[in-house]
């Protein structure tokens, strides 16, 4: 459309008349992230990380404790509770007073959690974002459906959201009317090239009504689904994708860091790490020594773009597997969330979520919502939440999970009305409440 061109001209000639602020960090973004051994790659990002460690070391009081560190890993891990508790220790003197940019999150616990950042590391995220849409044939200007909890405190004024060309479509109940309503939304529209953002959960939900009306929609312009915010199942990236005639992408970034890796187009089943802005390692569950390919660890992050409070080595709480693509870089296989809720068998081993999601497939049709709560050692409680009156699947259900935590499991089905979502509008589909150290 004549329309969507015309705003994305007016986004990149209003970013020229700034001085090219994100089209210059988007060419760096690009370079990083698509040829990060090659020699250019290296060097930019070997200088932002001296810069951002001389940086943190000279001008905040926390990582002035450090002044000997030379290298990332000369500095600990810290957590979240670190940042919360020492919040001033991590502020740079030299930014303090700017012009800095609060970003916040309640986190997947309910707990608030927020820091400051500057003009450059919101340019950059700006351009980490940018490419990565493009990365899923996106381009400014475009129609971007955002399902979301929309409410006073980050919802777009309809100035801003016609400038972005985008649809807020609000998903705190998402019932079979709502999904309906939607739908309809998609195929009204006659714009070409659609992109859908979006919980990984309500995406969950549409897909099993799609498959449960069996409903295929075709040409509906949707280009790609990107899932954000939670973990996304191979059933919805596989239902939507069917049902939707679309690619299904899942996105891992937090509001705190920023963008950190997504599946793409070109690699729709690992994600491409953005090796331009963040030194991302996969440490050992149990230690902070770096993971080999094939294994599962801790997601570390250091921000190398933050100046307004550096972070290095920030544990996002959440686990993955580490593994090479073809031209030897390193990508992630899988995504797990958060480290806190991974499930173990009756004899203490982990268990992957992708095993906890397979033994609902056969039975979507039949639920509405579902949730698997590890409560004890070998306890654990499944709760439902039933399309129907009954479910007649009690036994087969509790066996087949046996069959991979363990034949002396205690595993107990609870039937509920409703699993309310978090204050965020994410849903916790696994829960560990027995928290093995």
């Amino acid at each position: 459309m004549l329309l969507n061109s015309v705003r994305n001209k007016f986004f990149w000639t209003l970013d020229g008349l700034k001085g090219g602020l994100i089209k210059n960090q988007l060419n760096e973004v690009k370079l990083g992230v698509k040829h990060p051994n090659s020699d250019k790659a290296k060097d930019l990002k070997n200088q932002h990380t001296n810069n951002i460690i001389k940086h943190a070391v000279e001008t905040t009081p926390y990582y002035g404790n450090f002044n000997d560190a030379k290298t990332i890993s000369d500095f600990p891990v810290i957590r979240k509770t670190t940042i919360q508790d020492n919040f001033e220790q991590f502020q740079s003197y030299k930014f303090k007073d700017a012009d800095n940019f609060k970003v916040s999150t309640s986190g997947s616990t309910g707990v608030p959690f927020f820091l400051y950042q500057n003009k450059g590391k919101r340019n950059r995220n700006h351009a980490d974002i940018i490419y990565f849409f493009n990365a899923a044939s996106f381009e400014i200007g475009n129609r971007l459906y955002e399902l979301e909890v929309w409410r006073g405190h980050n919802e777009k004024g309809k100035l801003k959201a016609w400038l972005q060309n985008a649809v807020q479509f609000d998903i705190s109940r998402l019932t079979d009317e709502r999904i309906e309503a939607f739908l309809s939304l998609i195929k009204k529209d006659r714009q070409s090239k659609k992109t859908m953002l979006g919980f990984a959960s309500s995406y969950e939900m549409i897909a099993q009504y799609l498959e449960r009306n069996n409903i295929f929609l075709k040409d509906t312009g949707i280009i790609a689904a990107i899932a954000n915010s939670e973990y996304l199942n191979p059933y919805t990236k596989e239902t939507l994708g069917k049902h939707l005639d679309t690619q299904v992408l899942s996105r891992y970034s937090s509001e705190e860091v920023g963008m950190i890796a997504q599946q793409t187009l070109q690699s729709p089943n690992n994600f491409v790490i953005n090796h331009a802005s963040y030194h991302v390692e996969i440490l050992n569950l149990d230690n902070d020594k770096p993971v080999k390919p094939g294994e599962f660890g801790r997601i570390v992050v250091t921000d190398l773009f933050n100046y307004a409070m550096p972070i290095i080595r920030y544990d996002t709480g959440d686990i993955a597997k580490l593994a090479l693509n073809e031209d030897g870089v390193e990508v992630l296989e899988q995504i797990e969330g958060r480290k806190m809720d991974v499930i173990h068998d009756s004899k203490g081993n982990i268990v992957s979520s992708f095993v906890v999601y397979t033994k609902f497939y056969n039975y979507y049709h039949l639920l509405k919502q579902y949730q698997f709560i590890q409560q004890g050692e070998k306890e654990y409680e499944v709760k439902l939440n039933l399309q129907g009156d009954n479910f007649e699947f009690e036994d087969e259900l509790i066996t087949s999970i046996k069959s991979d935590f363990g034949h002396d499991a205690n595993v107990v089905i609870t039937y509920v009305d409703e699993i309310p979502p978090l204050s965020s509008g994410k849903r916790r589909k696994v829960i560990n409440n027995y928290k093995k150290a």
